[in-house]
């Protein structure tokens, strides 16, 4: 697969920057900064709402997969569906720009809190080169002063070396309770990762969006995003993705739908026009839940009962599962019994906590 091959084939479009793994560990800070810089200079969308953004690549990448589900690599693609896998790349390539240089500034600002930073500067210096620990020693400026001396006064080093001692420090260096540690260390790895090209831009953008630091979202910033909102309407998105209805949440789900634009209502109305069986009238919350969501959604299923009640199928299959379940607890508890009484046989309790091996003696 190349960009050689025909604009209108699943071959051609799977070779597009989005979907490919490219190494920029070596491109050096200065360059990353300055670019970066002149990106915030004409951001006229830093108000731009994570959650809008969870639908735009979730019902635009269910859609790309709808069609590569019904067509060859080098098969060419109808008008229609060579349109929505267009509309995929033009919107989400600029996308995982915007999510790229968001996790740069939120884990270098992060980094200001480290406690220690005197003292693991010299050996970040000797781990990842001269210079490199002396940058995250004396910041000023509030929040935003590590992010500024980024842009204005960047390490010594390429983005490769500099996201792996970002990593590194949240999972070495010392943080006060709340701040920085192993969540820190995972929302760098995500960054680290995709730019040595083990991720691709689209599965960072896919990853980047169920991130969690220490007090919830990582979209709470305010930089490159509006902040999330307070009401669990990300978590919504993401359960609802979990069990792959979200083109059915934008044109059925009020709460969803608040996010999505009319562009990509409209896609997801020829998607499901193009697609007939594919997707659901409304969101199945009984689905959603049954999927380990994270959210409760009582309310939901019983409104969804009320609107379309359960076909006989549906109810048999329900009682179906219960029973599974009480069967699957009823042999595990018949398991844990049968356990104890094998280890009563073997060992004697001397006191709580401590058991003894039970030894048989025979008679001389």
């Amino acid at each position: 697969m190349s960009i050689t091959d025909p604009a209108n084939t699943l071959a051609f479009h799977s070779s597009r920057i989005l979907c490919q793994h490219r190494d920029m560990r070596d491109v050096t800070c200065k360059v990353v900064a300055d670019t970066m810089q002149g990106y915030r200079s004409v951001d006229g969308a830093k108000d731009t709402k994570p959650e809008a953004e969870a639908l735009w690549f979730y019902g635009l990448n269910h859609a790309v997969a709808l069609v590569s589900a019904s067509h060859a690599p080098h098969e060419p693609l109808s008008p229609e569906d060579n349109a929505l896998v267009e509309l995929y790349h033009a919107k989400a390539g600029p996308k995982a720009v915007r999510a790229f240089y968001y996790l740069i500034w939120i884990c270098t600002r992060e980094a200001r809190h480290l406690k220690d930073a005197q003292a693991k500067a010299a050996i970040m210096n000797a781990t990842f080169g001269p210079g490199v620990g002396d940058f995250y020693v004396g910041i000023n400026g509030g929040e935003s002063g590590i992010s500024d001396k980024f842009l204005k006064k960047p390490p010594p080093c390429t983005i490769g070396t500099y996201c792996d001692s970002l990593a590194w420090q949240f999972y070495k260096g010392h943080y006060s309770g709340g701040y920085g540690g192993k969540k820190w260390g995972a929302i760098a790895d995500l960054l680290a990762k995709f730019v040595r090209g083990e991720y691709s831009a689209e599965i960072m953008m896919d990853t980047l969006f169920t991130m969690q630091h220490n007090g919830g979202s990582i979209f709470n910033k305010y930089e490159f995003y509006a902040h999330y909102d307070h009401h669990g309407e990300l978590q919504r998105i993401l359960d609802i993705q979990r069990s792959g209805q979200v083109p059915e949440a934008i044109l059925t789900d009020k709460v969803c739908a608040q996010y999505a634009d009319p562009e990509l209502k409209h896609a997801m109305g020829l998607l499901h026009a193009r697609f007939p069986g594919k997707l659901g009238n409304y969101v199945d919350w009984q689905k959603v839940q049954d999927l380990g969501a994270i959210g409760h959604y009582g309310s939901e299923i019983e409104a969804q009962l009320k609107a379309v009640p359960l076909t006989p199928e549906q109810i048999a299959a329900k009682a179906a599962a219960e029973a599974l379940k009480v069967a699957q607890a009823k042999a595990a508890e018949e398991a844990k019994l049968l356990e104890a009484a094998e280890f009563k046989k073997k060992w004697l309790q001397v006191m709580p906590g401590v058991q003894v091996p039970k030894v048989q003696r025979e008679a001389a």
